[in-house]
């Protein structure tokens, strides 16, 4: 019983091994799943056990079938015991099976997350994704997981009702059978009905939560513009279809619910009044067998009440989770999984980058960095720049001509191994809500020498020897300063080993001081090829680059070291002087 509570161990591997989402609820989890079901078979066999604990004693009473008290407190006995044996495997093994259930559920969906190519999933709605494991898998806990026990049950106690029935009484059995059908068929009506409601329901609090999670990701610029009214009458007409969607679905669950049980009333009624009929000229029609049978026949009903609900449920949850695989299919990471070195250049070969029809952002523009330099890619807003660093980056690979790393083509080579060479240092370095130490290693166990190398390397021993490793940064970097912040992002690269180092406008939300010292530190790494884009100039830096480029309307206006470039290339001049 304690390894049903403890559970069994899953890899990555395992996780990456399965294929649909439905499968990871039951990975090393169905020894689980068999012992709650026995549970199952045990309450089945307590619950018909005391209807017929029910017949023996009211037939004692009444003298018509007596059985002796030692037999009767022998019966209970096993009745109770059965049931002790249930309540034992489903508070352990049905706790457990859920739990483990959930966790791999999510480990599986994250996993899957993780491994989509970047170029790809910056267009999809992510708010979809929070959606799917919190709404959505609510849904599945509440509609699959937790159904499959009490479907289980009313299956158990159903096949067992018929067993019963029969050995007590043929006729009364059918008759049982046959007023039975009423709310099985007046429920039936709307089983499609609960399925689509509930797929509704889902996609409508995803909808909220997608617009939920727009505003707080724009809260700044909606406070900027003074934009709130307008933003909080848009989330309230999404939240109004949210709400009454779900009041649709309670509309329908109800009148299944109240359709099929005051069927089920009338059914009981109706036996009860016709073995009242059969009992008068029939001995073996007792008042035992009757209740017996009339509790009995609530197996049969509740079945008739239940399970159309419970299998749209579950047919909803199917829903669910094949919309999450369809999700989860989206996006996946391209290209070969096959190594790339950056030993000798990085090349763009007449390289052209359209937005749109007449958007073009580059134009043929063709470029050669010798490998283990040091360059900046200078231009005003909208002159290709951060385009120009996707495409070096692998983020963006819809583009004609080619990128490549000493001669391979990276729209060839995956993500993943894409970015075992390549670091990227955007505007905005994201911080977990993590110490230092763990938003430098991203939660891996790293020697502690290698670790003391990178802070040095990245300009942050003075905020380590004044705060420690285990200082607490706060949400997205809360408690750091945004030169901070850029330095944590250069030690994860140093230390990523990365051979490639990309800075995206890294000094752009930081003061002349701060973003000249983290040009400094950049220029100053060995064994590496680095490339910053950016529209700050710092005079006194400039021409420690091995090279500058000019960008403008997106194209090369000019390239070469900074002194020579500032005296012969006007786009260059008009960005120091607009500076």
């Amino acid at each position: 019983m304690s390894e049903a509570v403890k559970g069994t161990e899953i890899t990555p591997e395992e996780i990456g091994g399965i294929r649909k989402c439905r499968d990871s609820l039951f990975l090393k989890n169905r020894k689980n799943l068999a012992l709650s079901l026995l549970g199952c078979v045990f309450k089945t066999l307590s619950v018909l056990g005391f209807s017929a604990f029910t017949q023996k004693i009211l037939d004692t009473v009444s003298g018509d079938q007596p059985s002796s008290i030692p037999y009767l407190i022998l019966f209970a006995v096993s009745c109770f015991l059965c049931l002790l044996i249930s309540a034992a495997l489903e508070y352990f093994c049905w706790t457990a099976f859920r739990r483990q259930a959930l966790t791999r559920y999510r480990a599986y969906f994250c996993r899957k997350v993780l491994s989509k190519d970047i170029s790809a999933f910056g267009r999809e709605n992510t708010g979809a994704y929070a959606s799917a494991v919190s709404n959505d898998l609510n849904t599945i806990r509440t509609s699959y997981l937790e159904s499959l026990p009490y479907l289980a049950e009313l299956v158990l106690n159903f096949a067992g009702t018929v067993v019963l029935m029969l050995a007590y009484d043929v006729r009364l059995a059918l008759i049982a059978f046959g007023v039975s059908l009423l709310p099985i068929l007046l429920s039936s009506f709307r089983v499609n009905q609960v399925a689509e409601c509930e797929e509704q329901l889902a996609e409508a609090n995803g909808g909220f939560l997608s617009a939920f999670t727009e505003m707080l990701t724009g809260f700044r610029a909606v406070k900027s513009m003074r934009a709130e009214g307008s933003v909080a009458a848009r989330l309230l007409k999404v939240n109004r279809k949210a709400s009454d969607t779900f009041a649709d679905r309670e509309h329908t669950e109800i009148s299944v619910a109240y359709i099929a049980s005051l069927s089920g009333h009338i059914a009981r009624i109706a036996f009860f009044f016709i073995s009242l009929l059969l009992s008068k000229n029939d001995p073996a029609v007792t008042v035992g067998v009757i209740i017996a049978f009339t509790q009995l026949m609530s197996n049969i009903v509740q079945l008739a009440v239940t399970v159309p609900e419970l299998l749209a449920n579950v047919k909803a949850a199917d829903k669910l989770m094949e919309r999450h695989d369809g999700m989860l299919a989206l996006s996946q990471a391209e290209g070969e999984d096959r190594a790339v070195s950056c030993g000798k250049k990085v090349e763009a070969d007449n390289v052209s980058v359209s937005y749109g029809e007449g958007q073009e952002v580059l134009r043929s523009l063709s470029l050669s960095l010798p490998a283990g330099g040091c360059y900046a890619i200078l231009g005003e807003s909208g002159s290709g720049k951060t385009t120009l660093l996707n495409l070096l980056s692998g983020a963006k690979r819809d583009y004609t001509g080619s990128v490549r790393y000493d001669g391979q083509d990276i729209r060839d080579i995956s993500g993943e191994r894409l970015f075992e060479l390549i670091s990227v240092i955007h505007q905005e370095t994201f911080l977990f809500d993590a110490t230092i130490e763990e938003n430098i290693t991203l939660f891996r166990p790293v020697d502690r020498a290698v670790l003391e190398d990178a802070v040095k390397k990245a300009g942050l021993e003075e905020l380590v020897k004044e705060k420690g490793l285990d200082y607490a940064c706060g949400e997205n970097g809360a408690n750091l300063s945004g030169g901070e912040k850029q330095r944590v992002g250069i030690a994860r690269s140093i230390l990523l080993g990365a051979k490639v180092l990309l800075l995206d406008e890294a000094t752009s939300a930081l003061d002349i001081r701060t973003g000249s010292r983290l040009i400094r530190t950049v220029q100053q790494m060995e064994g590496k090829t680095r490339i910053a884009v950016t529209h700050d100039v710092y005079p006194e830096l400039m021409d420690n680059f091995d090279r500058i480029i000019v960008l403008k309307d997106g194209q090369i206006a000019g390239q070469g070291k900074y002194s020579e470039l500032l005296k012969t290339c006007p786009a260059l001049q008009k960005l120091v002087n607009k500076g």
